[in-house]
């Protein structure tokens, strides 16, 4: 056959079909003439030679779908006017898609359709997605997908292996500090271990909780090579490591692995999700990888890919038709987990989390019971200028007889770029959540309200990475002078500060203080936020008080501006300290936030140790949860000592990648994104 030797040859051009040769003659059928416009073929589809009832038939280029009947049989009314090789294929959940070229002799046909494989096959090598610009062998999927490839190349997921914070938190390590001198003057230690990406002996610097030395207590100093507990890291960030899949080692991730991450040859092994089964591949993207014999010496195994098209003919990727690829479960794959505890030696409150496990993501959660539409929808926008996903509308100037595929409607091909709040171009914070303020005077002091809403997100803000979390900062000044809070909602600890004491200690004495740090007071009102949470922050299992969130009142702050004489002595301030129950001192470079006016939004994971805004592997409980669901919104109050007629107020709501002080201690620098302002 023609079509398929060109296939294999010059690779799936068009992703779909492809025939070199002369567009049949269409059927007829009595009377018919040439001008005819659509003609009836009856359609026989086998599946291991018996009739396949149930199985959908397509025509290359026609949106309409037939159904096979008990016998296997259909009528399908061809369109005519199809530019290019008038096709029909059928797609069964058990086989790839076949077909062939409508009989030019006006009889009915017959497709054969045979049972793929179902077993994974650890023998079969992951293929590279390929590099923008060039167009290589039919090994890489950049070949054909040309738009797909460069849309992926630069989104989260290409760099879910590579990512160095994930490294530094895997195995307890810094590599911003990449020399001896800079990491033992950070409190680290400089020694051998196992280069991410290389598989090689590489020098590091080991500062901080790491998943491996935590989860394997003995292993130090060579966890690198010698810890058995993964902490399934893996399992989601670096799935295409070849051979076995789940509980693999991060450090395992090399070649492909490591440098394409959540790749295209990953992704579109997917036969369906088990959300019963532990996240990623360990099992809950039930991996099929290509096992059976090749018809051409070109390929290892047979060719085999699951995507959400039921007219896919090419050779070069045996497709098979899944919906779940058009569907929020399939995200569920691995934006869905539910941890035990980690840490040998510890365990969480049955009493407040009886069914064993604390959430960690659930982002498809919060989005199955918004009612929202599909993840897809917003992270996959439509690319209303590409022809189908192998960029038909690139396609060369060749001889009329040369068909790649069929045109889809615009937009029926999705952008593979996952946007997400590493992609600020992409506009996805900005749209997610909105602000609006109020405000009074009275004789004393100006009143403010700020209401924080969720109104463009299908899920919880901030959602995913539990290290993430919304700040909002408010501010009032009469012309360039900062007015002093007096009260109302502040900023909590996790906000970042360099130290803190409550009120049995010397709010005069900070050891390490350095001139211009700000020292920041709250008052603890012994109340707490009643907020509507994801799960039991939300359900009604928690009341006020077991969603972990205290009510603190902004109460002012001071400035040092001269150190202690000797070490140990009173520092000098700028001002006297007001009066309440918790001090802050905070340094002069805007970055942290804590004991400010203003509030934030986190699910606040704690250690055994009390920690809060742990890394997950940490965690032994999950005290407070006040990300915003979806349409909901919260109001915070924020009071200023009066200071003229017309003080300018203005809130910022910011998105903050990791905690304050684990990006102090790890050199992962500023990764704040304002997500929305607002002046009045």
């Amino acid at each position: 056959m023609s079509w398929l030797l060109l296939a294999l040859s010059c690779g799936p051009r068009a992703g779909d079909f492809v025939h070199h040769g002369t567009t049949p003659t269409p059927p007829t059928d009595g009377g018919a003439t040439d001008t005819a416009t659509s003609a009836e073929v009856d359609v026989l589809v086998l599946l291991d030679g018996q009739p396949a009832p149930d199985t959908t038939v397509v025509q290359g280029g026609n949106p309409t779908r037939w159904t096979t009947g008990a016998d296997g049989t259909v009528t399908v009314t061809v369109d005519l006017s199809i530019e290019g090789d008038l096709v029909l294929m059928a797609s069964h959940p058990e086989a790839r898609i076949g077909g062939d070229l409508v009989p030019t002799d006006g009889q009915g046909m017959t497709i054969a359709l045979s049972r793929f494989d179902t077993s994974d096959n650890p023998d079969y090598d992951f293929q590279p997605p390929g590099t923008p610009g060039v167009e290589q062998s039919t090994e890489y999927c950049s070949h054909c997908h040309v738009t797909i490839l460069n849309d992926w190349y630069d989104s989260p997921h290409r760099g879910t292996a590579s990512n160095p914070t994930v490294h530094d938190l895997y195995a307890g390590a810094a590599a911003a500090l990449s020399d001896e001198e800079s990491c033992t003057q950070a409190g680290g230690q400089w020694r051998e271990g196992i280069g991410p990406g290389t598989g090689a002996p590489a020098w590091r610097c080991y500062l901080g909780d790491g998943v491996l030395p935590t989860l394997d207590p003995g292993c130090e100093p060579d966890c690198d090579e010698t810890a058995t507990v993964t902490g399934a890291c893996a399992d989601c960030h670096a799935p295409g490591i070849d051979g076995s899949l789940g509980g693999r080692s991060l450090l395992e991730a090399t070649g492909t692995a490591y440098e394409d991450g959540v790749h295209c040859d990953v992704c579109h092994m997917v036969e369906s999700i088990d959300l019963e089964a532990p996240a990623g591949v360990a099992g809950r993207l039930r991996i099929v990888r290509p096992s059976e014999e090749p018809s051409s010496p070109s390929f290892q195994y047979s060719p085999l890919t699951f995507g959400p098209y039921p007219d896919v003919l090419n050779p070069r990727m045996g497709s098979v038709e899944r919906s779940v690829y058009t569907e929020g479960l399939y995200c569920a794959g691995c934006h869905e987990l539910d941890q035990a505890v980690l840490v040998p030696g510890q365990a969480l409150d049955l009493a407040r989390w009886p069914e064993g496990t604390l959430p960690v993501h659930s982002t498809w959660s919060e989005w199955q019971d918004s009612g929202k539409s599909a993840c897809q929808d917003c992270h996959m926008p439509p690319d209303t200028e590409v022809g189908n996903s192998a960029d038909l509308q690139n396609i060369w100037d060749l001889d009329p007889g040369i068909a790649g595929g069929w045109l889809r409607p615009p937009g029926s091909v999705r952008k593979h770029t996952w946007y997400g709040p590493r992609q600020p171009d992409a506009g996805l914070l900005e749209s997610a959540a909105a602000l609006t303020l109020r405000q009074s005077m009275t004789d004393e002091e100006l009143i403010v309200t700020v209401t924080v809403s969720n109104e463009g997100a299908g899920h919880a803000i901030p959602t995913g990475e539990p290290l993430r979390a919304m700040i909002l900062l408010v501010e009032a000044r009469c012309g360039e002078v900062p007015l002093q809070p007096t009260g109302g909602d502040a900023v909590p600890d996790f906000g970042g500060a360099l130290d803190q004491q409550d009120a049995t200690g010397d709010w005069s004495v900070w050891p390490g203080a350095e001139v211009g740090d700000v020292v920041r007071v709250v008052e603890q009102t012994g109340a707490w936020h009643l907020y509507q949470g994801h799960g039991p922050f939300g359900d009604g299992s928690f009341d006020a008080e077991a969603r972990g969130l205290p009510v603190e009142h902004a109460r002012g702050s001071a400035t040092i501006v001269a150190l202690p004489e000797e070490e140990g002595g009173p520092v000098v301030f700028d001002r006297p300290l007001p009066a309440g129950d918790r001090a802050y001192r905070i340094p002069p470079d805007g970055r942290a936030h804590a004991g400010r006016p203003g509030f934030a939004f986190a699910r606040v994971m704690v250690d055994g140790a009390g920690r809060r805004m742990v890394p997950h592997f940490l965690a032994v409980d999950v005290q407070s949860d006040n990300r915003l669901l979806p349409g909901t919104a919260y109001s915070t109050e924020h009071r200023f000592a009066w200071g003229c007629s017309e003080p300018v107020v203005t809130a910022t709501l910011v998105h903050r990648a990791w905690p304050w002080w684990l990006a102090e201690q790890r050199g992962w620098g500023d990764r704040d994104l304002v997500m929305a302002q607002v002046e009045g």
